[in-house]
């Protein structure tokens, strides 16, 4: 169902994602909409389409599936769009001195002979020139919405391609389809893909074999890979992309000396990074290293004696792979301890704090996200906290 209004108020509105609820006047009568309205404001006319939903708490809504902005259809629609703040330094009373002095030729004025706005008092040429460009960087960005619209891209990514990308994000775009990946966060490659293709991109194009082997990449890490098996990786992308092996190879190689992925021979086999993801890789082992090569200041003489302290006290008889566990966590200031659940990997964890307060010092509990910091706390009944990156961020 197609509808054509004037927002006359706005409910709500998510600062972040454009989500809103407005009123909305036709023609027949005020209705309420609800849908992702980036850039809109009272007073724009608006083409929406959609369906009638009956809301239990708030009664019948229009709610939007795509909408056009449009170009105000009569003077006084005009003169509340003008005056509404879309235009820097237009309010009320010189959106009427506007709109009365030009009429019917007011829009024409704005895009194509902003210098006779100062014909309007209180105007300079100066000021009528920025007033010109900022109504018309609006109208660009409208464009926008209904070219992501096109191709099945929600209004929702419509403003953060355009704060990314800004007034010619419709030009970069149509050169370079794929920078949506990186910018629309939730967007299939498939659909970025299938655009492309309609815009008459070649199947063998450069950009889209680079674009389906870094998104086959960033694929990966959804699963916890940090990298890929190179000829799994070739293989994932002649599927997604029906193209040859031969052109794969020559995407890998234009990446790698664009320093965009890495490749790394590890026993007769070729893994491939994203640049950022190896990168962090690296600095993770420095910092291993450096840790490990540091004074191991926590070091408890005697631990076997500590140890049996700690059985004693807590009547828990750890077996010989677990007392194994606590001398290396003992002696390196760099322990990794795996083991699926039930293995006693929070017992052995229990355990080295009980040694180690007993020695009057004091431990700290660290987790990578707050969740599982909460459930090292429930199972050690000890404090801990988490960091959010490498370099630190502690959290409570």
């Amino acid at each position: 169902m197609e509808i054509t209004g004037q927002i006359i108020g706005i409910i709500y509105k998510n600062e972040i994602n454009s989500y809103t609820i407005a009123e909305f006047e036709t023609d027949d009568e005020p209705i309420t909409v609800v849908g992702y309205l980036p850039f809109i404001n009272e007073g724009d006319t608006l083409k929406v389409v959609g369906k009638f939903v009956e809301h239990k708490e708030y009664g019948r809504q229009f709610k939007i599936d795509t909408f056009e902005k449009m170009m105000p259809q009569t003077l006084g629609a005009l003169e509340k769009y003008l005056a509404n703040g879309n235009i820097k330094g237009i309010g009320e009373a010189l959106a009427k001195r506007i709109v009365k002095r030009f009429g019917d030729e007011t829009i024409h004025v704005f895009k194509y002979e902003p210098k006779r706005l100062a014909e309007v008092k209180g105007i300079s040429e100066n000021r009528a020139i920025e007033m010109a460009e900022d109504f018309v960087q609006n109208w660009e960005v409208w464009q926008i919405v209904g070219f992501l619209e096109r191709f099945g891209i929600g209004a929702e990514h419509a403003k953060k391609v355009f704060d990314l990308l800004g007034t010619n994000a419709i030009e970069q775009i149509e050169a370079n389809p794929y920078i949506l990946i990186d910018i629309a966060k939730g967007v299939d490659f498939k659909q970025i893909d299938k655009m492309a293709l309609d815009l008459g991109m070649d199947y063998d194009n450069e950009k889209r074999v680079t674009s389906g082997i870094k998104y086959g990449l960033i694929r990966s890490t959804y699963n916890g890979h940090t990298c890929v098996l190179k000829a799994n990786l070739i293989e994932f992308v002649i599927n997604l992309l029906d193209v040859s092996s031969e052109k794969v190879e020559d995407g890998l190689i234009h990446l790698h000396m664009k320093n965009e992925i890495v490749i790394e021979d590890r026993k007769e086999e070729e893994y491939v990074y994203l640049n950022s993801f190896f990168n962090t890789e690296a600095e993770i082992t420095i910092r291993i290293n450096r840790l490990q090569k540091a004074k191991n200041i926590k070091k408890v003489e005697h631990i076997e004696t500590e140890l049996k302290k700690v059985e004693e006290n807590s009547s828990i008889e750890l077996s010989e792979k677990q007392k194994e566990a606590v001398k290396l966590v003992n002696d390196y200031n760099v322990t990794i301890i795996t083991g699926g659940p039930g293995t006693g990997k929070t017992t052995i964890i229990k355990t080295i704090i009980d040694i180690y307060e007993q020695k009057k010092k004091k431990v700290v509990l660290c987790a990578p996200t707050g969740r599982a910091a909460k459930r090292m706390t429930e199972t050690t009944r000890k404090g801990s906290i988490y960091f959010t990156s490498i370099i630190g961020n502690w959290k409570n």
